[in-house]
């Protein structure tokens, strides 16, 4: 069986968001919110961040068009607007985001990464080269995008397994 550029992207993020499921899913509200110490996230905030990366990253810095955030109101459900995605939050700042129920993080998580597969299944894969965003980014291509969020959700699923550790809760590794 040959394996497409296009196969092992979503074979790529499809593991990593299974995994970041099973990390998570199940986890109590205290759980999510507990940090190991003051200048540390906790796992809702880690996986509200993974989300609003995808998000940002395929919808407003590729598609050049609203974030699911915004535009499905999920900024209302979570009683939290911003246009931030929680890289660079100051320590004060990420205690600011709202740590919700895994459901509802989940249903957010989902609807942001439908959009992203619906957005692979019709990409024409010569555009990967392309910079969308050559003004203020010059050295990101969409290739460069997609590889940097497989990178960057399983970076931060080994933060979330490990302040698991740190909880006393086994790791979540498919």
């Amino acid at each position: 069986m040959e394996v497409t550029v296009r196969d092992f992207i979503e074979e790529a993020l499809a593991t990593v968001w299974d995994n970041l499921h099973k990390a998570t899913i199940e986890l109590t509200q205290d759980q999510l919110g507990w940090r190991p110490s003051d200048q540390a996230n906790s796992i809702g905030y880690t996986l509200w961040h993974v989300g609003r990366v995808e998000d940002n990253f395929i919808q407003r810095f590729i598609l050049r068009g609203d974030e699911i955030w915004a535009a499905k109101g999920w900024q209302e459900r979570f009683g939290y607007e911003t246009r931030g995605i929680g890289t660079g939050f100051t320590t004060e700042e990420t205690e600011e985001v709202p740590i919700v129920a895994a459901g509802t993080l989940w249903s957010y998580m989902n609807e942001v990464r439908d959009s992203t597969l619906a957005y692979i299944s019709d990409l024409d894969w010569s555009t990967l080269p392309q910079k969308p965003r050559e003004d203020r980014f010059p050295e990101w291509s969409i290739q460069t995008i997609l590889r940097q969020l497989i990178a960057h959700s399983n970076q931060h699923l080994g933060e979330i397994n490990y302040i698991r550790g740190l909880m006393g809760l086994e790791g979540a590794l498919g």
